[in-house]
């Protein structure tokens, strides 16, 4: 990168210091403002209750104490940070030891590098299900990927954070997302139609074709932006061809052995079995995805501990381990250079959470929805606006639950007296609130991947050049999904078994 460029632009952590001060002057100044909204929520019994919104100053006695007081607490609720010291001590090893890149060097022999990418891609907004494994795991595993296919490490990271973080809200199966979306949305519906079934896999295929086509655009814009992008080409010790492929096949056995008892444990009603299942819930679906779900929670560490184990194998066979000495050493080399890592997750955790405490992000959300519920739009330009104030509402709060509540009362309705079903609704709510996800410093594993390129760029890397970067992604996925809903709504296909985008 250009020295000159590099000292015009902020560090990278800089961004989130200056992001902090702007809170508290922004909270100050609207709370000066009066600025305040109102909130509407349908409770149990089926009524509209309105509540008022206002914004919390951090610029007064009260302010500052939660700012000195909830210093260290806002840092260690901090999901990100335990999360990637955990997988980072996993997916490192692996790297260190030699163990994934030599399967990735079987994948290069086996498929083209588009298909490569289309797969990865894939693998990624799969795996979304678990933030923490998809973010942590997948982004350092494309610095191997790129570095195979001799392609920039620095697009492959971006690559993989945009695959997490714009298919956050869709999969190829159904998780527990929409099990949410049903319940927070039912008093709502309830209320305009009280015979209406909404049911739980009302977005299956939206979800499915969604999932697809993003992938698929993702990877067409990959080897768009690597043309013109350079690459790191590293040197690395060889290893004999038949000891690597024993040393796999070995590796492979005890992944496999490992996956077998890992399944049984997410089998239920069998002997010993279902201990990763959360038994406090009904459908299988919240036993297994819900937010309390040993699988939901320990995946990361299963994934961690299935990754040192295999390379451990790999790397005593490869001679890449001699002792306990050289498991240590690797174990110390996962966490190398992590510092700066860990400021970048600090500063973030401060700026999180000082935001979420002035209450801008409800505030402002709260005033789009009501925009459009005031506006009584209708049809095309009801989806429209819906789509581009949810997006614009997600650069300030990115808890999906938060705006789907605030989303439903008012907007919903338009909807279903438009002729439109509510799980359509839904499906133009989630892909909406995903797209921002590419460029909101609020999004937490923003962070993370700021703090994974301040790794291998070794400052020589800024934000002007992580938002020239990100902003084709944003681009194309944010006019990608909008051809999706319209689509959609258009040849009124169903989304999901017998559910229409219209009624």
């Amino acid at each position: 990168m250009n020295e000159k460029d590099n000292k015009k632009s902020i560090h990278l952590i800089w961004f989130y210091i200056i992001l902090i001060v702007l809170t508290v002057f922004f909270s100050a100044l609207f709370s000066l403002l009066k600025l305040q909204t109102v909130d509407y929520t349908v409770s149990s019994n089926l009524r509209t209750v309105s509540s008022i919104s206002t914004v919390n100053s951090l610029f007064t006695r009260t302010g500052f104490r939660y700012i000195i007081s909830e210093g260290i607490n806002n840092l260690l609720s901090y999901f990100p940070l335990g999360t990637t010291i955990i997988g980072l001590i996993g997916i490192g090893f692996a790297i260190k030891s030699g163990f994934l890149k030599a399967i990735i060097e079987k994948i290069n022999k086996i498929l083209p590098r588009k298909v490569a990418f289309f797969v990865f891609s894939l693998l990624c907004i799969v795996m979304g299900f678990s933030s923490d494994l998809a973010f942590i795991i997948m982004i350092p595993a494309s610095v191997v990927l790129f570095s195979e296919y001799k392609r920039s490490q620095l697009v492959g990271m971006t690559f993989a954070f945009v695959s997490v973080a714009a298919g956050s809200n869709i999969n190829l199966f159904i998780t527990s997302l929409d099990y949410s979306i049903i319940e927070i949305a039912k008093p709502a519906v309830k209320i305009l139609d009280s015979n209406y079934s909404y049911v739980y896999n009302g977005n299956l295929f939206f979800i499915v074709v969604s999932t697809l086509l993003l992938a698929l655009l993702l990877t067409i814009i990959t080897e768009l932006i690597i043309r013109t992008k350079p690459v790191r080409i590293v040197e690395e010790e060889q290893i004999d061809e038949k000891i690597k492929n024993k040393a796999l096949k070995k590796s492979f056995v005890a992944f496999f052995i490992l996956v077998i008892i890992f399944v049984y444990s997410i089998i239920p009603n069998l002997p010993f079995s279902g201990i990763l299942l959360d038994d406090t819930q009904a459908l299988y679906v919240n036993r297994l995805f819900g937010i309390n779900s040993p699988f939901v929670e320990g995946i990361l560490f299963i994934a961690s501990f299935t990754l040192v184990i295999c390379s451990t194998i790999y790397g005593l066979i490869t001679k890449q381990i001699k002792n306990d000495k050289d498991i240590v050493k690797l174990f110390n080399g996962s966490l190398n250079g992590i510092g700066e890592m860990l400021v970048l997750l600090f500063f973030s955790a401060e700026f999180i959470a000082l935001f979420k405490y002035t209450n801008i992000g409800n505030v402002i959300s709260s005033l789009l929805f009501n925009v459009i519920k005031n506006g009584q739009f209708s049809f095309g330009i009801l989806i429209g606006f819906s789509f581009l104030f949810v997006l614009i509402s997600n650069m300030f709060l990115t808890s999906f639950a938060s705006k789907w509540t605030l989303f439903v009362p008012g907007i919903m309705p338009l909807f279903m007296k438009s002729n439109m079903t509510p799980e359509f609704a839904g499906a133009v709510f989630r892909l909406a609130s995903s797209a921002s996800n590419i460029i909101t410093p609020l999004f937490p594993y923003f962070a993370v991947y700021l703090g994974f390129i301040a790794i291998y760029s070794k400052n020589n890397f800024n934000l002007k050049n992580v938002y020239k970067l990100l902003l084709p992604y944003f681009i194309s996925v944010t006019l990608l999904f909008l051809f999706i809903i319209f689509s959609w709504y258009i040849l009124n296909i169903p989304i999901g078994p017998n559910i229409y985008p219209t009624i």
